[in-house]
């Protein structure tokens, strides 16, 4: 296997962090790898561990054929069997592959929202739905939508992503901080949490929220700082921006909390288990599942305030057993969602393709 892999950007989130997860999984294989950002670079790309396998294309928009040149050269250079793309990156995949007509085209579906109302741009790969030799998603419902909507696909699966924590969490004492590891975008909802948590705080007053994610939807970012501005919460509720460093964030929380509208199967969950912070989750996309229904964490109705204040107050009491799910929650992610669990599903998929 030689493997090229595109993606958008380096920005944090759950896709760019499986980008370099993988990337750093070849790597230590010695399956030769290059990973490609098509429009910008960013933290992200901090975390490879071999920086000289990286290039970014500073693609401007989709038509700009100076970067895609670059990324055609670069491909013929390293001649790939597999080009594997993220999400959005399928478009310019389709297109690379006229030029390098032996290597197979891999996309990775990470955005839940595609068997959604939400779909962004999945309705629109039906066209070209014939060049994708192989679809990976990262939930159920994403492979029951493909197997439905796209039938030209005829290699689907499901491959459940997998975390990398370069360092082991230590929970000695954790205070009385509620954690919440998503990008603050509408999908995220951190409407829900940030209002859930003005009713929390009024019972429960010595904790602290903190929003730990990506800030560049200036809209979105808008509306949560105004909830809080108009609450006078801005000493309770800290936004914290993107941070690198998951660590000091997992070592205080109490809990962690997901209120998510829409999910794959996310990243942010399997560090957290890892870390074995008690989770609180919105049974969206994969989480259910993850969770085994509640045996590992506690889940709430999408949108439901009233679930979610209870599932708050009812971790903020029963912390003891919060931590018991999050121990059973660590045994399991490291069991069942190590990267050689990924490779081997990998691996079975690449070989299997004519």
């Amino acid at each position: 296997m030689r493997i090229l892999q595109l993606i958008d950007s380096m920005a944090v989130g759950g896709a760019e962090r499986m980008a370099v997860n993988i990337a750093n999984l070849f790597s230590n294989e010695n399956i030769p790898n290059i990973l490609v950002a098509s429009r910008s670079n960013g933290p992200m790309n901090d975390f490879l561990l071999e920086k000289e396998s990286f290039l970014c294309l500073h693609k401007q928009s989709f038509f700009d054929f100076r970067a895609f040149k670059k990324l055609v050269s670069t491909a013929q250079n390293f001649n790939p069997t597999h080009i594997h793309v993220h999400d959005s990156s399928v478009f310019w995949g389709v297109l690379l592959k006229q030029f390098i007509p032996s290597s197979k085209l891999v996309w990775h579906a990470h955005y839940g929202g595609f068997s959604g109302d939400d779909q962004r741009f999945g309705n629109k790969i039906k066209f070209f739905a014939g060049s994708i030799d192989a679809a990976i998603t990262v939930n159920e419902e994403l492979k029951n939508w493909i197997e439905k909507e796209l039938t030209q696909i005829r290699n689907v699966a499901y491959i459940q992503n997998f975390p990398d924590l370069p360092v082991p969490v230590s929970r000695q004492n954790p205070s009385d901080v509620i954690l919440c590891l998503a990008n603050l975008k509408p999908p995220k909802n951190h409407h829900l949490l940030v209002n859930t948590f003005l009713e929390f705080v009024a019972s429960h007053p010595t904790y602290l929220l903190k929003l730990v994610g990506s800030t560049d939807n200036p809209v979105y970012l808008s509306e949560i700082k105004e909830i809080i501005r108009k609450k006078g919460m801005m000493d309770k509720i800290h936004i914290e921006g993107t941070q690198l460093n998951l660590n000091p964030y997992m070592e205080e929380a109490q809990f962690a909390v997901l209120s998510s509208d829409v999910e794959g199967l996310p990243v942010s969950l399997l560090e957290l288990g890892l870390g074995k912070v008690p989770i609180i989750t919105t049974a969206v996309g994969q989480c259910e599942a993850l969770l085994e229904k509640g045996k590992f964490g506690y889940l709430v109705e999408q949108g439901n305030k009233e679930e979610l204040l209870k599932a708050m107050k009812h971790v903020a009491v029963n912390i003891s057993e919060a931590k018991d799910k999050a121990e059973l929650f660590a045994s399991h992610v490291s069991a069942k969602f190590g990267n050689m669990n990924f490779l081997e599903k990998y691996t079975n998929l690449l070989n299997g393709l004519s």
